[in-house]
Order: structure tokens, then C-alpha cells, then sequence
């Protein structure tokens, strides 16, 4: 939605993600005993259907180049409801063609697939790696150089708008290259590195992921640390679109430094993931970002396979956060520019020791999402 007010072209977005899991829970000690009750409740996966996401989004694009935006998910951290939170609220000038600054808040530069918008991600959960390692959005400033092939992007960021949410100060970094972009083909080659760092608050670090499931309250890998000085999170990312075709990785390492004489803490993860396009339409490429084409036939729309594998490891001496690996098998179609419907299916292995016990989690998810975007 488009409306123009003097110099400025002021825009509305909304997206509404619905979700439905249905669960086969796959719990058993690594000793062979049986589970106590308190281990069962702890493990069994819950929450089969829920509103996922409410988003409304008012952006705007100045005469002068500048462009600012405002957003408010009225559903709240993962679909949880507790009071909302807010998105992107920022303001980004215009240096030149190619240098732009930006202050307030917005996702920080570490994760290819968290920066892309959420509409254009083809799996219902986002990867281990991203939903572990991802920073998301933080108040900061931030200065960009972007040209059709190459972007460099550097922040410095502290907390979050939304209160009880992340917190800590630190910097990102990432820089892109783009070797081949063919438009008219849909053929792009992409790669990418990035980096942040982020100061424990009072000391505190924790980590933690959920079985690809997102409004389930498990936590199928989590480590905590009340002795952490700083965590530095490096990635690694690539992409390649050829017309139906676009072929995804990403891996990411974190280092947790402590204070005192406690040896450094590491985890890392990565995935891989391809996605199929049954028409003609093609992917976009801007900025070191892939977009999903609108449907050309709004009858038939858009229909797209999906794969994805993907590993996340929390375990380091001591620290035993867990690890776990996931098939994800889905399918979206894109139902005129405004509606998508999806389904995965989720097949887990992960591995966990709580209160001395290695409890191994092995569920299978059926997830449905419907979204309904403006």
C-alpha cells in the first residue's frame, strides 16, 4: 500500500504468519533407564498451533534519498503474545550513490538468512545456526557501501527497544561479493564474511535453540555461562541462483571468552539448503540480498520445493549445551502476491545432558503455515 504525502512516498506492509505442528515425540535415556516424569515433562515437545507472527510496518522514502521505517509485531518474541515487541525503527541517509548511514534500530550484519525479510525465507523455522548465532536487531548507527557486486557494512550496536530482550554492546561487520549477476537469467553467485562481537551483561552468556519448531518451549540445545567476558561470532556464506534454482549455505562459529582461568567456550554449526521453483519465475539479488519472485501467473501461482540440512554443536569441555542435526523437507506455494501456504517436515536427532543424564530428543514435525502478507 502506497500513499504520497508532499515529498515523501509513505508505504504499509503487514504479515501474519498462522503455524500448526503436530508432534512425534522420540525421548529415551542414553543409559537405557526410564525416563522420570519430571524428564518427560521437561523434553516432550508442545504448542501445535498458535499465531506466529502479527507485523505491521510503515515505511518511508524522502525526496532527498533518505528513507525511514517503523515496525511492531503485536504478537511478541516467537509468537509468545507478552506485550508485542518492536521491529525496525530507523532512519537511513544518503552519503552518495554508493555510501549510506543508518541509525536506530535494525538487524545487525551476521546472518544472510536472517537479514533476508521473513516472507522470503523457504523453511517455517529458520536454520539451528541462525536462531543461535543470529543477532537480529539492535539500537545502533551503522555505515554501508553498497555497489551492484560488492557491499561492506559496519555497526556499532547496544540493546534491544523491547525490554527483557537481548542486551550487551558490541560491533558487526560483513562484507559481500556478488561475481555473476545476470538479471534477465536469474543467475547470481554469492558470497559472503561477516563478524560481531557482543560484551556479556553482568557477565552472562546463553545460547540456545529449539528443534526447528518454533513455538514449542523446548529447548533442544542450551548452554549458559555466568563467567563470560565477550562472545565474537564469525560467519561464512554463499549462495547460487540459476533461474528455479537457488542453492544456500552458511557456518558460523562463536567464541565465548571467561574471566578467570576457565578456557574459552566454542560452538558452531552450519547448514546447506536448495530450493526448487516449478515456473518460470525467477529470484531477485539487491545489496548482498536474495528476494522471491511474485507470481507472473496469478491463477496457478508459485509453487517451490525445498531441502535443507542442517547441524548446530554446543558442546566444549565442560559445557555440554548439546548438539543435534535436522533434515527439513518442504513446499510453498505462493498464492497471488499476498498468501503462502507451506508445509515441512522435520526429522531431529539431538542429544543433551541434564542433571548428569545424556537424554537423546528425536521427534519428527508436520508443520503448516499459512502467511498473508500486504
Amino acid at each position: 500500500m502506497r500513499l504520497r504525502v508532499r515529498d515523501t512516498e509513505i508505504y504499509f506492509d503487514a504479515l501474519l504468519h498462522l503455524d500448526a505442528y503436530q508432534y512425534d515425540n522420540n525421548l529415551r535415556r542414553a543409559d537405557g533407564l526410564a525416563l522420570t516424569p519430571a524428564q518427560v515433562t521437561a523434553n516432550t515437545l508442545t504448542n501445535n498451533g498458535q499465531v506466529r507472527r502479527g507485523e505491521m510496518i510503515f515505511r518511508g522514502r524522502m525526496a532527498n534519498g533518505g528513507e525511514w521505517q517503523v515496525g511492531y509485531d503485536f504478537v511478541g518474541s516467537r509468537g509468545t503474545g507478552r506485550n508485542g515487541r518492536w521491529l525496525d525503527v530507523n532512519y537511513r541517509g544518503r552519503i552518495n550513490s554508493d555510501w549510506t548511514w543508518r541509525v536506530g534500530q535494525f538487524k545487525q550484519p551476521n546472518s544472510l538468512e536472517e537479514l533476508t525479510s521473513t516472507r522470503n525465507n523457504e523453511f517455517i523455522s529458520k536454520a539451528m545456526i541462525t536462531n543461535a548465532f543470529g543477532v537480529a536487531r539492535r539500537v545502533g548507527a551503522e555505515v554501508q557501501y553498497a555497489t551492484p557486486s560488492l557491499t561492506a557494512t559496519g555497526t556499532w550496536f547496544t540493546r534491544e527497544i523491547n525490554v527483557n530482550q537481548r542486551v550487551g554492546a558490541g560491533w558487526g561487520a560483513r562484507a559481500t561479493w556478488a561475481p555473476i549477476q545476470d538479471a534477465s537469467a536469474g543467475e547470481y553467485l554469492h558470497f559472503g564474511l561477516s563478524a560481531v562481537q557482543i560484551d556479556a551483561l553482568g557477565n552472562r552468556y546463553s545460547l540456545s535453540s529449539r528443534p526447528q519448531a518454533d513455538i514449542t518451549s523446548v529447548n533442544t540445545v542450551t548452554a549458559s555461562l555466568t563467567d563470560a567476558d565477550d562472545t565474537t561470532i564469525y560467519g561464512l556464506e554463499g549462495m547460487y541462483a540459476n533461474g528455479p534454482l537457488k542453492i544456500m549455505g552458511e557456518y558460523m562459529t562463536s567464541t565465548t571468552r571467561r574471566n578467570g582461568t576457565a578456557p574459552d567456550f566454542q560452538s558452531d554449526g552450519w547448514y546447506v539448503s536448495g530450493l526448487y521453483t516449478l515456473s518460470d519465475d525467477k529470484f531477485g539479488y539487491r545489496g548482498g540480498i536474495y528476494t522471491t519472485a511474485v507470481p507472473t501467473d496469478p491463477v496457478k501461482g508459485l509453487w517451490q520445493l525445498a531441502a535443507r540440512y542442517d547441524k548446530l554443536d554446543a558442546n566444549d569441555g565442560a559445557v555440554l549445551g548439546g548438539q543435534q542435526e535436522s533434515w527439513t523437507l518442504g513446499v510453498n506455494w505462493y498464492i497471488r502476491s499476498n498468501f503462502r501456504l507451506s508445509m515441512n517436515y522435520v526429522m531431529l536427532d539431538s542429544s543433551r545432558v541434564q542433571s548428569g543424564v545424556r537424554i537423546e530428543n528425536n521427534p519428527n514435525i508436520l508443520e503448516l503455515r499459512g502467511q498473508i502478507s500486504i
